[in-house]
């Protein structure tokens, strides 16, 4: 569900529309079309500043212990900021440049490294009495068979089928077909006195960023203040002439539930507007306002992109669809009860500051658990049905009801395509729903013999393919439905062009429709073969776990280790997979189906931002 938005338009006297625009970010409601372009000296200098502190609040954090205890700067030291900034990025630099020292050092010891200690100034003087020592590096096959003749050679190292040597001449006048090497001035033990001289500037830089974490709070306060300020300059900067006059021009959104709120203000103020529906011109800001079930899977619905003003919200259908497939995924019983498990203590720990998230994994736990047991029956990879000694087994068996035995229509495979059709077909309403109440019904046709063509191939499928004499009986119907599908997508499926054109184009679109039908259905496919992986790979690791088990207590011992490791293993790969192969059967399949547009812009009301937060 989207919250219903209302266009805003102000006449502002140039001369209040600072006093204005401040007024309004006290507020807080309006959602203003912000001149993101506009350019001014103070946006420039906030911008600077803005930028200067996020790369000193960005180094100091880097070296912030989660569990360091550290005393915070007063108020009355807030003077100090600009200093701390300056030297904060200071550091920066001196960081990052020692940074660059090392790797150069590291990179001549690299190339150092095959040759030895040796000092350079030896071989300088070498050279001054007219002796050349070249260094070479050749595949060793290659140096093998290389005829040096008379030439004066010494192997020094040999590694990674290289062989690294000297030539030794007078005159240093031979050409060798090798690689030849220049090597850095510096003996390996001077880079390494030099490194370690690095590594305690570097090591000093640390402890000096450190001393300003104390500063971090103060930072993040002078951050947001900063942030404030940028969009009130950016809110002045986006009003519009009004004619010549001195009058300016503003424009916004608001949700209409806040309406009373608002025009009290502005009457309050009295302050000129103007209220107006939108129009089909219009961009307009985007809020979903789901009951507490569906806004659980709002953050799925982002994933993606926020549904346009003029469409409807697919998030209560995700809310409904989404737990089905996760868990139809996952497959395993026991693998639910570890999620669910998992989520609700972190609903208590790791996740106390995401409830929310908590909540829903909590939901796609008890989900994979009921399917586990629905579904074939499978609890940590041992089948239900197969196994029925224990009494919980023999108790669990009775509610398997959707097996893996080809005999039954509804057996695991059958129902993940049936899976697949309903939501499918879910989509095609979506879609004609969306074009009646946004549209026209006239537009919708096009749609609506999209889903008469869609049911009757199914029917026809279910029919002929699958062998179900049920459908036989209305054979006529299902025919007479295929051709008046046809018929409404040549003759509606474009309708800015003229008739005869129009049903001579529509070959693509029925093409599409039937090729696609195919294809979006058997992609349900992944949901069957991802809940048998699960199971046999839960199978294997209890086969090979047991047959670890022996009489000795150590034989146990690693055999109940495998079996954790295994099955941890198993989740975590399984529980991947059910988390990204529904998202694209929801934003491929469902979605295309349901001609999803997306591209909403979210709603940021203009408002000034609580420094306490940064506390």
């Amino acid at each position: 569900m989207k919250v219903r938005f209302k266009k805003i338009e102000l006449l502002v006297h140039h001369r209040d529309k600072s006093t204005i625009a401040t007024m309004l970010q006290d507020l807080g409601v309006i959602h203003l079309e912000l001149n993101r372009d506009f350019r001014s000296q103070p946006v420039e200098d906030l911008e600077l500043r803005k930028t200067r502190l996020s790369k000193a609040i960005e180094l100091i954090e880097e070296h912030v212990d989660k569990k360091q205890e550290y005393l915070k700067v007063t108020a009355s030291e807030s003077g100090a900021i600009d200093l701390v900034i300056d030297e904060t990025l200071a550091l920066k630099r001196q960081l990052e440049l020692n940074h660059k020292q090392q790797g150069a050092l590291s990179k001549d010891k690299q190339k150092r490294s095959p040759w030895g200690d040796f000092d350079q100034n030896t071989l300088e003087r070498l050279t001054e009495s007219g002796v050349s020592i070249d260094f070479y590096i050749g595949e060793k096959r290659d140096f093998k068979k290389y005829d040096f003749g008379s030439l004066v050679h010494q192997v020094i190292h040999e590694g990674a089928g290289r062989i690294y040597f000297v030539l030794i001449s007078k005159g240093g006048d031979v050409s060798l077909p090798f690689e030849s090497v220049h090597l850095p001035p510096m003996r390996i033990s001077d880079i390494q006195s030099e490194e370690a001289k690095l590594e305690g500037e570097k090591n000093e830089l640390i402890k000096d960023i450190c001393s300003y974490i104390p500063y971090l709070p103060l930072l993040r306060e002078e951050a947001l203040h900063l942030e404030n300020q940028l969009q009130l300059q950016l809110a002045n900067g986006s009003y519009k002439t009004y004619g010549k006059t001195s009058i300016l021009h503003l424009e916004g959104w608001y949700p209409a539930n806040m309406e009373d709120r608002l025009l009290h203000f502005l009457q309050k103020e009295e302050l000129s507007y103007g209220v107006s529906e939108p129009s089909a011109e219009d961009v307009i800001p985007v809020l979903l306002n789901n009951p507490k079930y569906p806004k659980l899977f709002e953050p799925i619905t982002r994933i993606f992109q926020l549904p346009d003003y003029y469409e409807m919200d697919l998030t209560p259908f995700i809310a409904v669809f989404y737990p089905i497939l996760f868990a139809y995924c996952l497959g395993d019983a026991g693998y639910g009860l570890i999620l669910f498990t998992i989520a609700l203590i972190g609903g208590f720990t790791f996740l106390s500051k995401s409830r929310n998230l908590a909540f829903l994994g909590m939901i796609l736990g008890a989900f994979t658990t009921v399917m586990g047991v629905v579904k074939s029956g499978s609890l940590f990879g041992i089948p239900i049905i197969a196994d029925q000694a224990h009494p919980i087994f023999e108790f669990l068996a009775q509610y398997v009801m959707i097996p893996e035995d080809r005999e039954v229509f509804f057996n695991a495979f059958n129902v993940a395509l049936l899976i697949g059709v309903v939501q499918i077909l879910v989509g095609i309403m979506v879609s004609i729903i969306n074009k009646i109440v946004y549209q026209s019904i006239l537009v919708s046709l096009s749609q609506i013999g999209k889903l008469l063509m869609v049911v009757s191939l199914i029917w026809i499928f279910l029919a002929d393919m699958q062998d179900v004499d049920l459908f036989l009986p209305y054979d006529r119907a299902r025919k007479l439905m295929l051709a008046m599908g046809v018929l409404m997508v040549l003759l509606f499926h474009d309708l800015k062009k003229p008739v005869l054109t129009r049903a001579a184009s529509a070959i693509l679109p029925l093409f599409f429709i039937i090729t696609g039908i195919l294809g979006d259905i058997l992609s349900y496919v992944r949901l069957f073969a991802l809940g048998v992986a699960s199971s046999v790979l839960g199978l294997v690791v209890n086969q090979i776990g047991m047959q670890i088990m022996g009489d000795q207590w150590w034989s146990v011992l690693i055999g109940v280790i495998f079996l954790l490791l295994g099955h941890s293993l198993n989740f975590a790969l399984a529980a991947l997979g059910a988390f990204v192969h529904p998202l694209r059967l929801t934003f491929v399949e469902f979605y295309n189906n349901a001609q999803f547009g997306g591209g909403g812009m979210p709603y940021k009301p203009f408002r000034k931002i609580d420094v306490s937060h940064s506390k």
